[in-house]
């Protein structure tokens, strides 16, 4: 199939240049005409898009939609694809759904967006059904990254990946909150609520400029996280392709094999990406139709990503994060912002509970173990008693038990000592550590 080479477009009046003067030149009328049915490569979109129906199946087959996640680093064309997938998918023309993240100045989008079926995908079933019920899928824009491994890189992705984030929750609020309660503060937060959309599938997205530097530390990031407790599986685009193809420049060529291995990925999992855009067609007739030589490629793609043959490793594994109650004592916060230390610092908590635990069981000890009475006084009030009894012959019920049962009374209260026990041991550690956290916080 012959490529669009980025100096023309393909109307419905042939191929046409991009060095006429101006916009002014091209009736509105002819654009309005153009029949994208008629342009070289329609009936192989028609027919991939089947192939990509039939992969995903339809609302009958009782599973949810995949979810699929576009990352890369600024200024790469993740919004530039998506439009590009959507126009794909489309007979009728393109549209600018995912804004742009900057227009020539360095602007970061910091909000995840989510681009369900309704927003992109309208196709009529097979007795005009206003919906044909094909299960698409939900592609979420992931905006604002760095190219960084770090911390709470890798913790932000495990957030996103698992589908702790809400739509439209600005990234730069998640960074500002594990500043203020760094990494422990972070998995609490994310820890609590429902899961909203759980990624199925990546795809990362690069320039093919081989003068921009390779996002490796955010590959390497991606594919830690990615390859985890899911294994969700990674696609590579390199998109500029019009301007920078590996087939023929040995530079672009050597960017791709580097991408490739540095997300471990192989050919049928990578693709070479013609974005729509001002620099395939200066008068942006695209606007008004859409192209197909483009949409073939990008579906290509497609129907590899949407393959019901190729699954999530553990798709019911979860993160495992701290409980809201939770703390682990002594740790330090990782990645807050650092705190002065107290002159009055509390102690370890640790080495506090047991000294007090030793100082309640000597104590515990000392009273449980000593009679209420001594033996002498007992056995001193016995013999008068014996003798008051054996001289007027009288007996006093409760001496009478009292001295008949001697015996038992100077043994310690065992069923005390027990219950003493267990409070130290289970109760005091409770309320000593309710009481560290309460006066931390």
């Amino acid at each position: 199939m012959a490529a669009l080479s980025r100096d023309t477009y393909e109307g419905s009046r042939g191929p046409v240049s991009k060095t006429e003067d101006s916009d002014s030149d091209i009736e509105i009328g002819s654009l309005l005409e153009i029949d994208s049915t008629k342009k070289k490569g329609w009936d192989d979109k028609q027919k991939l898009i089947k192939i990509c129906q039939k992969e995903v199946g339809t609302i009958s087959s009782g599973k949810r939609p995949l979810n699929i996640a576009i990352i890369g680093s600024h200024g790469c064309g993740k919004s530039s694809l998506l439009n590009t997938i959507f126009a794909s998918f489309s007979d009728e023309k393109w549209k600018e759904l995912a804004a742009h993240g900057s227009h020539g100045l360095v602007l970061k989008q910091s909000n995840m967006m989510h681009f369900k079926k309704e927003k992109y995908y309208s196709r009529e079933g097979p007795n005009n059904e206003e919906d044909d019920e094909v299960l698409m899928p939900t592609f979420i824009d992931m905006k604002g990254f760095e190219d960084q491994n770090d911390e709470f890189t890798r913790e932000l992705l495990n957030i996103i990946f698992y589908g702790r984030m809400k739509e439209f929750e600005k990234l730069s609020d998640v960074l500002t909150h594990y500043q203020n309660y760094g990494l422990n503060g972070l998995k609490t937060r994310y820890s609590q609520g429902k899961e909203y959309l759980v990624i199925d599938r990546i795809i990362f997205v690069c320039s093919g400029d081989p003068m921009t530097t390779l996002p490796t530390q955010l590959m390497a990031c991606v594919s830690e996280v990615a390859h985890g407790l899911r294994g969700i599986p990674i696609f590579g685009v390199m998109t500029k392709s019009d301007k920078f193809n590996g087939r023929n420049n040995a530079e672009v060529e050597k960017r791709e094999t580097e991408f490739r291995k540095h997300l471990g990925i192989p050919n049928n999992r990578f693709a070479r990406i013609k974005n729509y855009c001002e620099d395939i067609d200066k008068k942006m007739a695209y606007m008004f139709s859409v192209i197909p030589q483009i949409d073939v490629r990008v579906l290509k793609l497609m129907t590899q990503v949407f393959s019901n043959a190729l699954e999530v490793t553990n798709t019911e594994a979860r993160l495992e994060y701290l409980s809201p109650e939770t703390d682990i004592p002594g740790e330090t916060k990782e990645g807050a912002k650092p705190v002065p230390p107290s002159r009055n610092r509390v102690p370890t908590s640790s080495g506090l509970l047991i000294a007090i635990q030793v100082l309640f069981m000597a104590v515990l000890l000392h009273f449980c173990m000593k009679p209420v009475i001594t033996e002498e006084k007992l056995n001193t009030i016995c013999a008068n008693y014996d003798f008051i009894k054996s001289k007027h012959d009288a007996t006093i019920d409760g001496l009478n038990e009292l001295c008949d049962n001697k015996v038992d009374i100077l043994k310690p209260p065992i069923y005390l000592l027990g219950g003493g026990i267990v409070f130290v041991i289970v109760v005091l550690p409770i309320v000593l550590y309710s009481f560290l956290v309460k006066n931390r916080n």
